[in-house]
């Protein structure tokens, strides 16, 4: 009876004390996963934020809306390396043993694996379906923002500024607009040498939507292109207004735009919902075109088999001296052939459909590696030996490789041909879980006691 009594608590000071250890070994694996991507996004940024002398403030401002992709990121494989630091440690010491000779069962053992993995699979579902599509929108706010000043201080009046597409003089500033502006568009076409001039006596510059394309709008438009083939060869033309969109900065990877991976899964499931019907209407015209086209090939069959059969009741003589009837029913049955078998295989693809599948799957794939990873580190930390913390988190760095190539390959398969998205983005969590049955098998059949 006093056993009995006292089993719960035994059993939770165990829980609590494993769990300890767990969050201890994570914290720390965290941090340093952490540090590497948070690393990896500031060499993203820094080109663009530093070359617009962006005040710290601001700097550091960016960097905050940009947290939510690192945590995503994080946590799954800090689960890995703490469950894996955690387990190895506990075995090194002899505790795992000690517990089991002790009379805790593996179930005690192994539950703070469980509760931890999932609680590191919600938070990184939650920054990644919650937080990260607002900071993504407030991140494109803010750095729209500096564009903007920094296109409004080059283009301001008497500057010269090189553009990836034209060269923009500016004259004297006019109220709101500039006065007396020349463009030097350069020619996209290598093989042309031929070289433009467009001159206005007033523009005004704006910054498009997207946040990435100076709008300059001219009055009095007059432009001149000369042959550089023939220098004495030109043309003049003349305008009252003219419009021009200028590329003025390159987008910074991960937030150009509000793709599918800045999305929520909600709002991803709502794209794909749209994309597919919008396919499968397009696909429905298709098939009716298919059939149309059938109809005319059986119609076109019957009508022009007809002079084929005439033409061969004709006489050999009278056949030598008349032109073959036979040639124009023939040309003409072949074109709707070719039609109907275009029709045939000239079915619609929609790419980006299959991309938005991949990303919605990839929203929780990537959370849920930190329960798969959890459930994996009790087992495979057993086996580590007298080695602990070092070998554990060793082994972590390896399997988080492995994982993210094995990542990037479903990823890559999925864009270039027809796999399934799910079982693209999926495939690398289930080899995860089926390795941590494996080995829990394999010890259980080993030593009956997992130990």
């Amino acid at each position: 009876m006093h056993e009995k009594t006292f089993a719960p608590f035994r059993q939770k000071k165990i829980f609590l004390y494993i769990g300890r250890e767990f969050m201890f070994s994570l914290l720390i694996s965290f941090c340093f996963f952490f540090v590497v991507f948070f690393i990896n996004q500031i060499l993203l940024m820094a080109e663009e934020i530093l070359s617009k002398n962006v005040p710290l403030q601001k700097t550091l401002l960016l960097l905050f809306y940009s947290l939510p992709s690192i945590v995503t990121i994080s946590f799954p494989f800090s689960a890995l390396a703490g469950g894996l630091m955690a387990s190895a440690r506990l075995n090194s010491d002899n505790e795992f043993l000690a517990m089991a000779a002790s009379g805790i069962s593996i179930r005690t053992m192994y539950l703070p694996f469980i509760i931890i993995g999932l609680l590191s699979s919600f938070i990184s579902f939650q920054s990644n379906d919650y937080f990260l599509p607002r900071g993504t929108k407030a991140f494109q706010r803010e750095y729209g923002q500096l564009v903007a000043k920094s296109a409004s201080v080059e283009l301001g009046a008497y500057s010269v500024k090189n553009y990836a597409q034209m060269t923009i003089v500016t004259g004297e500033k006019k109220d709101d607009a500039i006065g007396a502006v020349l463009l030097y568009p350069q020619n996209e076409n290598a093989a042309s040498s031929a070289k433009t001039l467009i001159a206005a006596q007033k523009a005004w510059f704006s910054i498009s939507p997207d946040q990435y394309n100076a709008v300059v709008t001219m009055d009095s438009v007059w432009q001149q292109e000369i042959d550089g083939k023939k220098p004495d060869h030109f043309t003049i033309s003349r305008a009252d207004q003219v419009q021009y969109r200028i590329k003025i900065s390159e987008p910074i990877t991960g937030f150009s735009s509000a793709g599918p991976s800045e999305m929520s899964s909600a709002q991803i499931k709502s794209k794909i919902a749209d994309k597919a019907a919008n396919l499968e209407k397009r696909i429905g015209d298709s098939k009716m075109q298919k059939s149309r086209t059938q109809a005319r090939l059986l119609a076109a069959y019957g009508k022009e088999l007809s002079p084929i059969l005439e033409e061969q009741a004709v006489p050999v003589a009278a056949a030598k001296t008349q032109k073959n009837p036979a040639e124009a029913p023939l040309a003409a049955l072949s074109r709707n052939v070719n039609e109907y078998r275009a029709s045939a295989t000239a079915l619609p693809q929609d790419r980006t459909l299959q991309i938005y599948k991949l990303e919605y799957n990839k929203k929780f794939s990537i959370p849920a590696a930190g329960f798969f990873f959890a459930l994996l580190a009790f087992p495979l930390g057993l086996g580590t030996g007298k080695a602990g913390r070092t070998a554990g988190f060793g082994l972590a760095l390896l399997l988080s490789v492995a994982y993210w190539a094995l990542l990037f390959a479903g990823q890559t398969l999925g864009l270039r041909s027809a796999l399934d998205p799910a079982l693209a983005m999926w495939a690398p969590d289930l080899l995860v879980l089926a390795a941590a049955l494996i080995m829990l098998a394999l010890r259980h059949f080993s030593t009956r006691r997992f130990l």
